[in-house]
């Protein structure tokens, strides 16, 4: 019997979620492992962004 892993899911936002992406980001991490990446905040390191997108089992972006 083989044990099942969660989905791996990122999160990437262009801005500064508002209170209704926040429920829709708490709502679609359910049974998942989340992981997040702000471009909004200083210089995104873009290398460390891709790894983290071909780490990921879906990629979810946010305006």
């Amino acid at each position: 019997m083989s044990e099942e892993k969660p989905m791996k899911i990122l999160h990437v936002y262009r801005s500064e979620p508002s209170d209704d992406v926040k429920t829709l980001v708490n709502i679609l991490n359910r049974d998942r492992e989340a992981k997040e990446f702000k471009l909004y905040l200083g210089k995104p390191n873009y290398d460390m962004l891709v790894q983290m997108i071909f780490d990921a089992d879906q990629t979810v972006s946010w305006w």
